[in-house]
């Protein structure tokens, strides 16, 4: 089964590449230099707050205004994000607008079905953030909770809250794909809105937010250029215990379409210009590749190719038998949680060629970590 793959797909799913979205204009040529790493354990740098208000020049007051005037049980959510915010955004976000972000997201974690079994490092990266790329910064989150959250937390299962999403979201926000009506690909919300016409991105953009509105842990990923098909891509993963796939609008989030069919031959994890990246809000020493803009470095990434091109369902048992927890870290991240039964015995989503730092954590409080190649 592959995992990591949730696809915003705008067309009904395609049995041939014909019919697959129209592709977006190829990669020039003569292309910008590849991201700085794209190994599948990049170096990362650790937030560092004080250097963070110092870049922020003469907007410093106002992060931390933000930083004094968020309740205490949010303070380190607030500073963890003023650590790791893009300096164009430290020098340009409000106080206002950046409590308004946290208190709406920590409210969705308080308040979602699911929310209480979410680990802090996910919701850091994955609902805390008010952006996905270089998007404009619109205000987004109190709209899309409104909107979306009534519906979506009916279900007790945040996947099962993600597809209804992904269905109804176009036809709720007015919204749909089109190759050449948006005014651009990299849309904000409010933007694709008043168009009524998206790209990938601009949909995806949308997608994101709306789940991370609801406490659904979501990231963009893209393909800067198939490998044989021209034009590049961007979708949407969605995290809940691993990385799933929604596909396009009424197909199963748990099932395969066809941009995780088209990754299997027209990606290369070696090649950066056919790697697929997951823009992630930490600071790594990868950049996601923005097709529409490449200078632009500010926008961290991981390649993870090898979750589309090896992706395997691996055994694992817990070192000295029994039940246990178990979580996965790979590039510095929870990829993916699980359990075993009294057996000791589960399988995990994981891809051949990586290297994964497998925990096993018993009733009792014993606590193993192993390396697993798979």
């Amino acid at each position: 089964m592959i995992i990591a793959m949730l696809v915003l797909a705008l067309q009904t799913p395609p049995t041939a590449a014909s019919n697959a979205p129209p592709a977006s204009p190829p990669v020039p040529s003569a292309s910008p230099a590849p991201p700085a790493q794209t190994s599948s354990t990049p170096a990362e740098s650790q937030p560092d707050l004080a250097r963070s208000l110092e870049r922020a020049g003469d907007n410093v007051a106002e992060l931390k205004r933000a930083i004094e005037s968020i309740e205490p049980a949010y303070r380190a959510d607030m500073e963890w994000l003023i650590a790791t915010m893009p300096e164009i955004d430290l020098k340009a976000l409000k106080a206002e607008f950046l409590v308004t972000n946290v208190r709406l997201a920590e409210r969705a974690r308080l308040e979602a079905p699911w929310g209480k079994d979410m680990p802090e490092s996910i919701f850091r990266q994955y609902v805390l953030p008010y952006a996905n790329v270089n998007e404009r910064r619109d205000d987004w989150r109190q709209d899309f909770f409104d909107r979306f959250t009534k519906d979506a937390w009916k279900f007790k299962d945040p996947i099962d809250a993600t597809k209804w999403i992904n269905d109804h979201l176009p036809d709720a926000l007015n919204v749909h794909f089109h190759a050449t009506k948006r005014k651009k690909p990299d849309q904000s919300p409010y933007e694709s809105m008043e168009l009524n016409y998206a790209s990938c991105t601009g949909l995806s953009i949308l997608v994101i937010d709306a789940c991370r509105a609801c406490g659904i842990p979501a990231r963009m990923v893209g393909c800067p250029a198939w490998k044989k098909v021209q034009g590049n891509h961007n979708w949407v993963e969605v995290w809940w215990n691993r990385w799933y796939n929604v596909g396009d609008s009424g197909s199963d989030p748990r099932g395969v379409d066809w941009v995780q069919e088209r990754c299997l031959t027209e990606t290369d994890p070696d090649d950066w210009v056919h790697a697929v990246y997951a823009a992630v809000w930490r600071p790594t020493n990868t950049k996601y590749p923005l097709v529409w803009a490449f200078e632009i470095e500010y926008v961290p990434a991981v390649n993870i190719t090898r979750f589309y091109t090896d992706a395997v369902e691996h055994p694992v048992t817990v070192p000295g038998g029994g039940a246990a927890n178990i979580e996965v870290m790979w590039a510095g991240e929870l990829v993916a949680r699980g359990t075993a039964g009294a057996d000791g015995k589960a399988v995990l989503p994981l891809a051949r060629g990586g290297q994964f730092e497998v925990t096993f954590r018993k009733a009792d409080g014993t606590r193993v970590t192993e390396v697993v190649k798979p």
